[in-house]
């Protein structure tokens, strides 16, 4: 019962991250990233915890500097919860990588 609690808590945590942090960029942003995951995903901002891959996708496709801006914000959001595995995991899913690192 406590890890579903847990879970839910994550869940609840993230979501309030990304939805302050779209509206923090502007009402525009926040609603072109809800009709981005509702028509290429079929989901919305309450999916992104379990599937951040979705977020990760939609954010890559924002112009300019909007998706490093966007994932920035919510690391900061997330800061002192990123000792929790869960967390951490869902904000290391959210960052854009478009090549590889050696």
């Amino acid at each position: 019962m406590s890890l579903l609690q847990n879970k839910d808590m994550y869940n609840i945590l993230t979501t309030w991250a990304i939805e302050k942090t779209l509206l923090d960029l502007g009402k525009p942003t926040y609603d072109k990233v809800i009709d981005m995951l509702k028509n290429e995903y079929h989901c919305y901002l309450t999916d992104c915890y379990e599937h951040p891959e979705y977020l990760n996708g939609v954010i890559k496709k924002l112009s300019g500097d909007s998706s490093v801006a966007i994932v920035v914000s919510i690391t900061n959001e997330l800061k002192e919860f990123l000792y929790k595995e869960p967390i951490r995991r869902f904000v290391e899913a959210i960052i854009p990588i478009d090549h590889d690192i050696d």
